[in-house]
């Protein structure tokens, strides 16, 4: 518009906006006249202040269009000078902008209306921005969370509410932010005591988060849950089965237990909707289920005695209580059957009229002394005067001499005349089963005779009870074994001394090569030194060895045996034959106690450092016990293995002792009182055998060590005979195979003394190719451990 003549000029887009024909110009009146009459004094106002002032607006206002239509327009005005700094014309612009208002208004609508929603939703809302701030929550939001929205809004959520930073919460929404789904879970917030069920929707704008207040249906699913698990971990079964809606239809059944699947082998799909009739069959009782039937029918609880059949045809007997459970018409609408597995107990009523009749025809052919001690009356436990009657066969005369056995009072006579040594302890451990769970009860003990003498006897009984598990009735017999205990100490002897021989034969070995070496090193000093005084030590030392080596022969005659070899051994053998020696070396202050499974078997190893390694782990229990104490020495079977455990209660070791102390020359002993090769003389044994060991200790808690050897098969067990016979030579050829470079000289030197022809090679590999080249060889003298995968045996 240009200010002298006020006239403005429109470009055709904006005759088009107005939807009016176009003309040349019009006057700000005109031009004012086309705006909606209430946008009219606005557009005026910011019209003429830009004339006057020169003030730029940009407003958004109403116009009438040539049709008469209101339409939103975007009105810019912006005040133009002249080089004299006048404002000479006001140059402007018009947009037609009413569809973006129309869309605004809509959303303006739109989100009306959400809120109204959010507002009137039974849920509570809220939602975050990207930085955890709320930007809205709703009224049942107040409400659960007992905030105003006055006070959150803006607010940082982390800081408003603490526990849910610190907990679960926050990492369900950062990890939904962050994975960008949805994130469902139930949640306990303590402060509120509440539980809230929680879902939150990610997006671009921050995270929507809808949740509802579960704390009475998780209280009330809680306390079904722990209903459900009682009733599923309960040993009887429950049935649950809905009442037939109309007369002459069956129940179905509606819940199963856990025990119900075990009884019955049937899974709750192939129960459930099924009439509890499926698991009857051929032998059930048809008068006890008329009987089931019409107490359902009036309805009335019921108990009753049934024989069912198990998924795989097994039967079983049930003794069972079904009640009714009545809705609020009165009427019943489940019925609920409580019951347990009895078929054992019915076994053992139907068994027991069986081994009545079997009684006395047993009774009479044994030659136990039987008894039967029966209590049939409800009785209350008093041991100072337990009675009830006891009956005993005639073996009680013939076998132990006693013919005036009273009934009345049985169990006082049977206890007067157990040993008073031994008095206490079997009655105590008769009357402990009795009145425990026990079905069983077994003692040995010494037994008075009719003549006064005691008897070594074996007395057990069967304990039979009621349903309750009180014990009603004892059946038992007394067996003299005074014979066989004195069979087996004779054997254990016998075993003891063989097994000392074949220790004894071990040592005599050792002393045999030691004193080979002394005599030969004497008679080449005596017959090679002039001097008749050193001589003489010479021959004095050659008389001595000589007559060591007399000794060691008599201890390898009394032995019986050949220089030791690794052989099949039963492992308690060589402990069983050091008692005395290791009692010995242990001293008045240590207590030795042996706990060895006679089944524990054989092994194949070599007796002489078996018993070394027994020893040296005894010694080293005794070293750490100054002031006393106990070392147990037992055996037992761990899966394939045989093992022996040598326990102590001494000073322990800590993790850094356990872990070295296998290594040659660790020694936790003060100088001079240990060379610290025991523990590895032990180790390098086992491993050679084919064994393992072990140690378990910890400061001031003792020590176990366990020697596991593999167990021989019965097939293994077997010993090679032993040959004596006087081997003649002296021309043969001989193969020796020794690593030690003097061992191997010293043992040619010698043969070829006796006149041998001698090869010697220094290992397994040399030897072979020495027997394959070089042969026939009469002998292979070899040395058993040597370097290398070969060793001296194979």
């Amino acid at each position: 518009m240009h200010l002298p003549d006020r006239l403005i000029e429109w470009s055709d887009e904006t005759w088009a906006i107005h939807e009016r024909p176009r003309g040349t110009t019009v006057t700000p009146e005109e031009g004012i006249g086309y705006f909606a009459p209430e946008w009219r004094d606005t557009i005026t106002r910011h019209f003429e202040s830009c004339v006057a002032t020169g003030l730029p607006y940009d407003i958004e206002v109403e116009i009438t269009d040539g049709e008469g239509r209101r339409k939103w327009v975007r009105a810019i005005g912006v005040a133009i000078h002249d080089e004299m700094g006048r404002i000479c014309r006001i140059q402007g612009a018009l947009q037609d902008i009413d569809e973006r208002k129309r869309l605004e208004k809509t959303a303006k609508d739109l989100e009306r209306r959400f809120a109204e929603s959010m507002e009137n939703i039974s849920d509570a809302f809220f939602h975050l921005d990207t930085d955890w701030r709320f930007t809205y929550l709703n009224r049942q939001a107040e409400r659960l969370l007992e905030r105003t929205r006055s006070t959150l809004l803006g607010r940082l959520i982390w800081q408003e509410f603490p526990e849910a930073s610190s907990g679960t919460i926050r990492k369900h929404y950062e990890r939904a932010v962050h994975e960008n789904r949805t994130a469902d879970f139930e949640v306990c917030y303590e402060s509120l005591n509440a539980w809230f069920s929680v879902t939150a929707y990610p997006g671009l704008g921050g995270l929507t988060v809808y949740f509802r207040d579960v704390t009475k249906r998780h209280a009330a699913d809680q306390h079904l849950h722990l209903l459900e698990m009682a009733v599923s971990r309960i040993e009887d079964f429950v049935i649950i089965t809905k009442a037939a809606s109309r007369p002459g239809d069956g129940q179905t059944i509606v819940y199963v237990n856990d025990a119900f699947v075990r009884i019955t082998g049937y899974s709750p799909h192939d129960a459930l909707g099924r009439s509890p009739g499926f698991l009857q069959g051929q032998r059930t009782d048809a008068a006890t289920i008329e009987e089931i039937n019409r107490a359902i029918a009036l309805p009335k609880a019921i108990r009753a005695e049934l024989l069912n059949y198990a998924e795989d045809g097994r039967e079983y007997w049930v003794d069972m209580s079904i009640s009714p459970i009545f809705g609020s018409d009165g009427r019943a609408s489940h019925f609920v059957a409580t019951g347990r597995d009895i078929t054992e107990r019915k076994r053992a009523e139907e068994q027991l009229a069986e081994s009545e009749e079997r009684f006395s025809i047993v009774a009479m052919m044994t030659t136990d002394a039987v008894w039967d001690w029966d209590w049939d009356w409800d009785w209350d436990w008093d041991w100072d005067i337990a009675t009830g009657r006891v009956q005993w066969n005639s073996n009680i005369a013939s076998v132990f001499g006693h013919d005036d056995v009273p009934v009345e009072d049985g169990f006082r006579g049977w206890e007067a005349k157990i040993h008073p040594d031994d008095r206490a302890r079997v009655v105590s451990s008769v009357l402990a089963a009795i009145d425990g769970k026990a079905e069983a009860w077994l003692e040995e003990f010494r037994f008075r005779r009719g003549a006064g003498s005691y008897a070594e006897v074996l007395d057990q009984g069967h304990i039979i009870r009621n349903a309750a598990g009180k014990a009603t009735r004892m059946v038992g017999g007394l067996r003299d074994v005074t014979e066989t205990r004195l069979n087996e100490a004779k054997r254990l002897q016998a075993q003891r001394l063989e097994a000392i021989g074949q220790l004894t034969g071990g040592v005599a070995h050792d002393f045999n090569n030691l004193l080979t070496v002394i005599i030969g090193t004497a008679e080449t000093l005596a017959d090679g030194i002039a001097d008749p005084r050193l001589s003489a030590v010479a021959q004095l030392n050659h008389k001595a060895s000589r007559q060591g080596a007399a000794l060691t022969r008599q201890l390898l005659t009394f032995a019986g045996r050949q220089p030791l070899e690794p052989a099949a051994l039963n492992i308690n053998s060589p402990i069983l034959a050091m008692e005395e020696l290791l009692s010995t070396a242990l001293g008045e202050t240590i207590v030795l106690h042996f706990k060895l499974d006679p089944a524990v078997g054989h092994i194949r190893a070599d007796r002489a450092q078996l018993e070394a390694s027994i020893m040296n782990l005894c010694i080293n229990a005794r070293d750490a016990m100054p002031h006393g104490g106990r070392v147990t020495i037992s055996t037992a079977q761990s899966g394939d293995d045989a093992v022996i455990r040598i326990s102590d209660d001494g000073f322990g070791m800590d993790a850094e002792t356990r872990a070295k102390a296998f290594e040659p020359f660790f020694t936790t002993k003060r100088f001079g009182q240990g060379s610290g090769l025991g523990l590895s003389m032990v180790y390098g044994f086992v491993r050679q055998s084919g064994g393992l060991i072990e140690i378990v200790s910890d400061p001031g808690k003792g020590t176990n060590v366990f020697l596991s050897f593999p167990r021989l098969a019965s097939t293994e067990i077997l010993q090679e005979p032993i040959l004596n016979r006087v081997l003649e030579g002296g021309s043969e050829r001989i193969l020796v195979v020794e690593d030690d470079p003097m061992v191997r000289e010293f043992a040619a030197d010698t043969l070829v003394s006796l006149g041998y022809s001698v090869t010697c090679a220094d290992g397994a590999t040399e030897a072979l190719q020495l027997l394959k080249a070089d042969g026939p060889f009469n002998l292979v003298f070899s040395d058993v451990v040597m370097p290398g995968p070969i060793d001296g045996q194979e």
